[in-house]
């Protein structure tokens, strides 16, 4: 039986749903929604969430008050801790 691809495939998705938040900026509503998605994902390396509810509402909230750097900033932080940890090539935002 073949095994799944799943894990292999995790950077290349968390990268996409990255990308995919930084496009939907500065909107609230359609950050976190695709937030929501990166936090059901599993961090093999931290062994929780790869992204907190508490960085996560943070982010909208950061939104919502309409300082989106700080959200902007707290966002590519998380970024880049994930991409150092699986070396994944830059890709331009």
């Amino acid at each position: 039986m073949p095994r799944r691809r799943e894990g292999r495939d995790l950077p290349e998705i968390v990268s996409k749903l990255f990308e995919q938040a930084r496009a939907e900026f500065p909107d609230p509503w359609a950050v976190n929604r695709t937030l929501v998605q990166l936090s059901r994902l599993y961090d093999p390396v931290s062994g929780g969430p790869l992204l907190r509810h508490e960085l996560r509402r943070r982010i909208v909230e950061s939104l919502e008050r309409g300082a989106v750097d700080e959200a902007r900033a707290a966002l590519e932080a998380r970024f880049e801790e994930y991409r150092a940890t699986f070396r994944l090539e830059e890709r331009e935002s």
